[in-house]
């Protein structure tokens, strides 16, 4: 996620219709051109965020909207996850306005554990290869475990830096390509790439039991 934008009130179709309209133009920018080609300008092709009104910030229903990964979709409750919005909340830049991070609720140590525990889950469960999006499995439980075991908050790309140097499981050494093809997703098409892909299953899988059990280790 890259942005959020705290609106007063929800917002209408029309207005819901010219956002969608501002991003597809976005999309439609291109970064560099070549003699051969044209490059899609990869920062406003990828940019990800949310319009959330101030009562969903404090779990309210209403009308916001959600720019994703590949389509928009229209929001009636916030649906971003309490890391998320714990790292807004203690990181966040505030751009232009006013701030609202006072809505954003604050949450206990047992919060946190439930939540890891869910990911982890949820990586057993859904963590397959063949996805370019496969490698956020194992970027964000690096991540996970940096913030559980020091506190740190790191981007994905820190948190792959931070495995390499800090886990000691095998999994961990897929996280230098991890990092590769978050800096350049276009690689994704070389054969290497899309071979080691088809393959991250075990390694995500690995990484799923690495993060239960930081936590099981510090719960006792």
């Amino acid at each position: 996620m890259d942005f959020l934008v705290v609106i007063g009130e929800d917002r209408n179709q029309n207005e819901i219709e010219l956002l969608n309209k501002q991003r597809s133009n976005y999309r439609s920018s291109l970064f560099r051109r070549s003699v051969d080609r044209q490059t899609p300008n990869l920062y406003t092709d990828m940019l990800e965020g949310a319009f959330l009104t101030i009562n969903m910030l404090s779990g309210e229903k209403g009308s916001g909207l959600w720019w994703g990964t590949k389509r928009e979709s229209v929001w009636t409750e916030n649906q971003l996850d309490l890391f998320t919005l714990y790292t807004i909340k203690e990181q966040s830049i505030l751009l232009y306005g006013e701030s609202h991070l006072d809505n954003i609720p604050s949450y206990s140590k047992e919060e946190f554990i439930s939540f890891f525990k869910e990911y982890a889950k949820c990586m057993r469960k859904f963590g397959k290869g063949n996805s370019l999006h496969s490698v956020d499995w194992l970027l964000l439980a690096s991540k996970f475990i940096a913030w559980w075991q020091e506190g740190v908050n790191l981007s994905k790309s820190q948190a792959a830096d931070w495995g390499l140097l800090h886990l000691s499981s095998g999994w961990k050494e897929n996280l230098k390509r991890c990092k590769e093809l978050r800096k350049d997703p276009s690689m994704v098409t070389r054969l290497e790439y899309s071979e080691w892909l088809s393959n991250l299953e075990p390694a995500i899988i690995e990484a799923s039991h690495d993060l239960d059990r930081v936590l099981e280790s510090t719960i006792h």
